[in-house]
């Protein structure tokens, strides 16, 4: 998929919701307000994307939506298991020193002077934030705390760990 429009992956519809269109969505991060705002939320359809104008949510974080072009049940079937995006543009702003876990992905890892990998995919997990981290054909997981992580380098697109040799075999 060309993201040219910064789109991010935020969630996955789990099926359809009454008669009406709706959809019951799942959030990648339980905590996100993102779909309490009146944003688009875009879908890959065989290569090529079509946004969907979010016409109403409920639930505690809008889980239960209403999109603009899906009127009835067997339209909302038809999204079931598919992942969602929305445009990096429509994230709230942080306050500076903080960021995105998304906004680690692909990030270099360098462990000892030496890179010896990249971030493959976050996780937002109820014990904490974990990092995945590509290594030549494997992947580990660390998790995001002070005693794994030496610093992030967000102009250089680097994150240095320490103290992971008991978490991964190098």
């Amino acid at each position: 998929m060309s993201n040219s429009l910064n789109l991010v992956p935020i969630g996955r519809v789990l099926k359809a919701h009454g008669i009406k269109g709706e959809l019951k969505f799942f959030l990648y991060n339980c905590k996100s307000t993102l779909l309490l705002k009146k944003i688009k939320v875009w879908f890959e359809n065989e290569g090529q994307l079509e946004s969907f104008n979010l016409i109403s949510s409920r639930g505690s974080n809008g889980e239960i939506v209403r999109l603009e072009k899906i009127n009835n049940r067997d339209e909302a079937e038809l999204f079931k298991g598919k992942q969602f995006f929305i445009n990096r543009s429509d994230f709230p702003e942080i306050e500076e020193g903080n960021f995105y876990l998304n906004d680690v992905i692909d990030f270099k890892v360098v462990y000892e002077g030496e890179e010896i990998g990249f971030i493959s995919d976050v996780f937002s997990l109820p014990s904490g934030n974990m990092i995945e981290i590509g290594i030549d054909e494997k992947k580990s997981l660390i998790p995001m705390i002070d005693e794994y992580l030496e610093f992030f380098d967000f102009d250089n697109k680097i994150v240095v760990l320490k103290d992971i040799k008991d978490l991964i075999n190098l």
